[in-house]
């Protein structure tokens, strides 16, 4: 098993909005979800922000009720469009959250630096977004919450892989030997492990597609949206 703890590939800016990304999660995680130790707040949070595919298409009747925790959430029926972003901001546990913004941190800074600050986020926004359809698509009338930025992350990983194959990723295996290999290998692993679970992984209640829909998004996009290369004339 492959654990990413650092890429040699430096930047030439700071990645503001790498930063701003993954201190917006922190923030929603701890002040928006009292980091599951407020009674009530996680759950709350889940009934109003998650994304919920049946009710987002309109396949609940109003009036349903489905269990979030230890809570009950009443469903209206109406298609809560928002919550195709703020998804993307909540998260189920501290492994959950500290997992992804991990990958953010050690990824995010290049692929911000190739497409610059605006960019970015934009590219981040739309990886979600396409996390979030491959998931519904498997399964239209879903209840289930859908939380967390992996989706988007794995857009980020896919644009890494197309932009730097060659880098030196530091990877921890099996939790006890440190190695160097290409970026390729890893998130060559990674993107195998999420099909390979989605096709024929146990219901771990992991979003595997949305994770495989995003990091297509990602190879899709990252050469659309990168910057251009700047061409210099001497003159004399």
């Amino acid at each position: 098993m492959f654990f990413p703890i650092y890429d040699h590939n430096p930047v030439d800016r700071k990645p503001i909005v790498t930063y701003a990304i993954i201190g917006t999660n922190l923030a929603v995680w701890i002040f928006g979800q009292g980091a599951r130790m407020v009674v009530g707040l996680y759950e709350r949070s889940l009934c109003h922000f998650s994304l919920i595919s049946g009710d987002l298409l309109g396949q609940i009747p109003s009036g349903t009720w489905i269990a979030m925790g230890g809570m009950y959430c009443p469903l209206d029926g109406q298609p809560k469009f928002y919550t195709l972003i703020t998804h993307m901001f909540l998260h189920g546990g501290w492994l959950h959250i500290i997992g992804n913004m991990w990958y953010l941190w050690i990824f995010g800074d290049n692929i911000e630096n190739a497409l610059g600050r605006v960019r970015f986020l934009i590219f981040y926004l739309i990886c979600g977004l396409a996390a979030a359809a491959a998931q519904i698509a498997t399964d239209f009338n879903s209840v289930i919450p859908m939380v967390g930025a992996s989706g988007a992350i794995s857009g980020v990983l896919g644009a890494y892989i197309l932009l730097h194959p060659r880098s030196r990723i530091k990877v921890l295996i099996f939790f006890f030997m440190i190695i160097e290999v290409p970026a390729v290998i890893v998130l060559g692993f990674y993107f195998a492990l999420q099909v390979l679970n989605g096709l024929y992984g146990m219901d771990d209640g992991i979003a595997y597609w949305a994770h495989i829909g995003g990091f297509v998004a990602g190879l899709a996009l990252v050469k659309l949206m990168k910057k251009k290369e700047q061409k210099f004339v001497l003159r004399h």
